[in-house]
């Protein structure tokens, strides 16, 4: 049925206009969180004391280092802005749900590399957290700790872009953005969908030459790598992009070639950047709190 949607989608230039693909997009929306969960996040977040590596979450997802949130430039470490609404992730696994991939991060040794001991002992010795603990949960425990991260993650969510408001009534596009929006349904809807315009799915991609000997998530018969489809919500700030390209435009250019075939014109890429602008949401000042 949904393929059915998406396929009249394409077929018919003038359903925006309609009202007909309204059902492939959604605006976002801010979960809710507690914000004194949240700020105990915030503090697990950037202490590298947790990791047997010296690391923490903010080595690799830096927001205050970029708008990104990814300290590494390669294209493998991805925006943490509105994850919490991600159905698919890095890696050869799916996840039950948001805990379970935050705590793969953390106990991952190639990642965070924590463990439950080193945690608990942690906290046990260091007033200031046994005691954020015990007010925000009453208790200090690895499901806590996993649960005040996802507090600080759902926090980092960008609301309120001009397509937010589109969808809902409030604004119009202009004619390069909604130019842009008709093109977007024609040729990416198909892929780039829902609330978060991706990370639903998992797409073909061939590795830059500089790449060829980079661990492969997914790797096909046919020489490309498997990879999660990414979110394109304030897609103009979260470089880098396919391959660690640093350039949207060229990012755009190369993904149409690539993978539809399709020669974009400048004008059409025009469009596509001025639509693609339109997915920038805002971050409030309660949630850049540390």
């Amino acid at each position: 049925m949904r393929s059915k949607r998406v396929l009249s989608c394409f077929i018919f230039s003038l359903a925006p206009l309609l009202g007909l693909c309204g059902n492939l997009f959604s605006p976002l929306e801010m979960p809710k969180y507690d914000p004194q969960k949240a700020r105990l996040g915030a503090k697990i977040f950037t202490d590298v004391r947790f990791s047997r590596k010296g690391r923490s979450c903010e080595s690799c997802h830096n927001f205050y280092l970029n708008d990104s949130g990814a300290s590494v430039r390669d294209g493998r470490v991805p925006t943490l802005i509105n994850s919490y609404y991600f159905d698919r992730y890095l890696g050869d696994y799916n996840f039950a749900g948001f805990e379970a991939r935050i705590a793969a991060s953390v106990f991952g040794e190639n990642e965070l590399d924590a463990s439950e001991d080193r945690i608990l002992e942690l906290i046990r010795k260091n007033l200031a957290y046994k005691q954020a603990f015990e007010s925000a949960y009453g208790e200090a425990n690895t499901a806590n700790f996993i649960d005040a991260l996802k507090e600080f993650l759902k926090s980092k969510t960008a609301i309120n872009s001009k397509f937010d408001r589109f969808l809902r009534g409030e604004v119009k596009l202009n004619d390069a953005e909604y130019n842009g929006y008709v093109l977007f349904v024609r040729l990416c809807s198909a892929c780039h969908n829902g609330v978060s315009l991706g990370t639903g799915s998992f797409t073909k991609i061939r590795p830059s030459a500089e790449e060829e000997d980079a661990p492969r998530h997914r790797l096909t018969s046919d020489g490309f790598e498997l990879r999660r489809v990414p979110s394109l919500r304030n897609i103009t700030q979260t470089a880098p992009y396919v391959n660690g390209q640093t350039d949207l435009r060229l990012a755009v250019r190369q993904i149409a070639k690539d993978l539809l075939k399709y020669d974009l014109s400048d004008g059409e890429l025009d469009a596509l950047m001025s639509f693609l602008a339109t997915l920038k949401g805002e971050m409030t000042e309660a949630q850049d709190e540390r």
